[in-house]
């Protein structure tokens, strides 16, 4: 059996395509429908009612293209949303947080770190599966709220960038061995967030971690894309769609975006 329909991946923004790009990597014959809310980013400053108020406009409209997974490529929306997600289909739903947690817990020798937007680390989802999954460990965790507006902007490697990082890990420096970037925009500034902790410091991004785990729960359903011809990519935005294909280039780090839809959500 052969399952040719989409994966369906959504973010608030346009970081969530550092999750698509592993899924790609890993999973070529699958065809993928990105959803970047743009108009509403970021979600992690707004309350959970909001959070998931948005995060099931985005899974419905996903649905209705007909995709057969949805991946919420938001740590905030995987934080708050994902349990209200599963209510409303019998569609496969697999959110950031686990592959992050897996990862932290396989590579700390015992204290890790995690960051993120305010909502993420006021739901406290990544310390307290961390704690539950692996008895023993450490954690200390650090709201990073102006980081997603850096990636957003393509401040990633500047003095603004260095500046923000020292700001806001100086209480971490020294304390943890391993760092959970609990946000996807947060890959794209692991050169500045490495040189602010020290080359010691494992950074954990949970995009390549969550694109396993979106291979192994294809599998185990049944429901990979056996055709053996590339999958297709479309690229869908609520706000800026030329501002998004290219920042979604340079995370990407291709040209594999030709053009951006606009879509109204709300």
């Amino acid at each position: 059996m052969s399952d040719t329909s989409p994966i369906g991946v959504f973010d608030s923004g346009i970081g969530g395509l550092t999750v698509l790009k592993e899924i790609r990597h890993l999973l070529p014959q699958e065809s993928l429908i990105y959803l970047g809310d743009t108009a509403r980013v970021p979600y992690g400053a707004k309350s959970k009612e909001t959070i998931v108020r948005y995060s099931l406009n985005n899974t419905r409209l996903l649905l209705g293209l007909g995709v057969k997974m949805v991946v919420v490529a938001c740590n905030t929306a995987s934080a708050y949303a994902l349990d209200e997600l599963e209510k409303i289909t019998d569609k496969p739903v697999i959110g950031v947080v686990e592959g992050g947690v897996v990862a932290a817990g396989r590579e700390t020798k015992g204290k890790v770190g995690v960051i993120g937007t305010e909502a993420t680390i006021r739901s406290g989802s990544y310390c307290n599966a961390i704690r539950n999954r692996f008895h023993g460990v450490e954690v200390i965790s650090k709201p990073c709220p102006l980081f997603v507006s850096l990636v957003e902007e393509g401040w990633t490697d500047n003095g603004v960038a260095s500046a923000v990082a020292d700001e806001y890990l100086a209480e971490l420096r020294g304390k943890v061995d391993t760092l959970v970037l609990g946000c996807t925009h947060y890959p794209l500034l692991k050169g500045v967030i490495g040189k602010t902790l020290g080359e010691n410091v494992k950074l954990i991004d949970s995009a390549k971690e969550t694109a396993k785990i979106v291979a192994k729960r294809l599998g185990d359903l049944k429901i990979e894309n056996n055709s053996g011809k590339e999958g297709s990519l479309r690229f869908m935005v609520t706000d800026s769609p030329e501002r998004s294909v290219r920042i979604g280039d340079r995370i990407l780090g291709e040209k594999m975006i030709s053009s951006a839809e606009l879509v109204d959500i709300i």
